[in-house]
């Protein structure tokens, strides 16, 4: 089976197979062997870190295992140099000495090849210095992930903040606007008893107008606008189909005031041709008749030049 097509738990399974093998052979001091293995691993995984770290560490075991031959071969020859040098100068006719006569000093016994110790050669010592790196590297990664957790949290947290204080301002303006219109509404139906119709009918168109710009700031009527709309609809009686044309066109104005305020740099960024998608779509503005007014929009900006 291919290595792409395994599963991530039996990647981790055979990386460590691999990496055990190459820790026989660390301790073993076959270090081609053990590379061999470790690159199997990355094979698997080319960015496992544990992986990468026996890697880093077995070419420093294996540069220094040559820098230590290569300092036992030198003074080896040294040695073998030096012992030439004193066979040289010592007289020919000279016998050596008995090692039992009367005046002969004792000898020290020759010194004992000693085995290499865990020091000279990589062994337990390494393995622990290589996972404790591993770990290390890992725990560095983590504390950089909580950093930035922290971070998203208090810009998600200064972000939500930010729109509950928006979004009070806003409940706070609708209020206001509609206890103004319920005050223009009161004096409206005074005047109904009154049976000033004609001054009705154009108090209330104006009325609309206001209410219509007012609701349309949001991009979309809410059910108590749209309930107090046509409570002033009835009470200027107007007509269905005016009141229609007139939600209308308000809808329109409204969104060319937001084409007006995207356009005000000059640059339409994604957010803001996202957000003015949707407020055509809230608005039934057809694709055709947003061009129309986007070029319009663009047309009076560059007039102003």
């Amino acid at each position: 089976m291919p290595v792409a097509a395994l599963d991530r738990e039996s990647q981790k399974k055979i990386i460590s197979e691999y990496l055990k093998a190459a820790d026989r052979y660390i301790k073993s001091a076959e270090f081609a062997k053990a590379l061999d293995e470790v690159n199997k691993a990355l094979g698997v995984e080319p960015n496992n870190m544990y992986a990468a770290a026996y890697n880093e560490r077995i070419k420093v075991a294996m540069e220094a295992a040559r820098k230590k031959d290569e300092e036992e071969r030198l003074k080896k020859q040294a040695e073998e140099q030096k012992k030439a040098q004193a066979t040289a100068a010592k007289p020919a006719d000279t016998a050596p000495r008995a090692a039992n006569a009367p005046d002969a000093k004792p000898q020290p016994a020759p010194a004992q090849a000693t085995a290499p110790t865990s020091a000279q050669l990589p062994g337990d010592d390494m393995i622990a210095k290589i996972k404790k790196d591993a770990l290390d590297s890992a725990e560095k990664k983590n504390d950089a992930r909580v950093d930035l957790l922290k971070q998203e949290f208090t810009s998600s947290q200064q972000k939500y903040q930010d729109d509950i204080a928006r979004l009070a301002a806003e409940a706070k303006g609708a209020v206001t606007a509609k206890e103004n219109a319920e005050k223009k509404l009161a004096e409206l139906q005074a005047q109904i008893g009154k049976g000033d119709a004609g001054s009705l009918h154009v108090q209330a168109i104006d009325l609309l107008g206001k209410l219509f710009r007012k609701a349309w700031e949001d991009g979309v009527i809410s059910p108590d606008e749209r309930e107090l709309l046509t409570i002033v609809k009835n009470a200027g009686g107007m007509s269905d189909e005016d009141f229609s044309r007139m939600e209308n066109e308000s809808g329109s104005s409204s969104y060319i005031a937001h084409l007006r305020e995207v356009w005000e740099d000059g640059v339409v960024t994604p957010e803001e041709s996202e957000a003015l998608e949707a407020l055509r779509k809230s608005l039934n503005i057809s694709a055709e008749e947003h061009f129309k007014l986007e070029a319009q929009v663009r047309k009076e900006k560059q007039a102003k030049k």
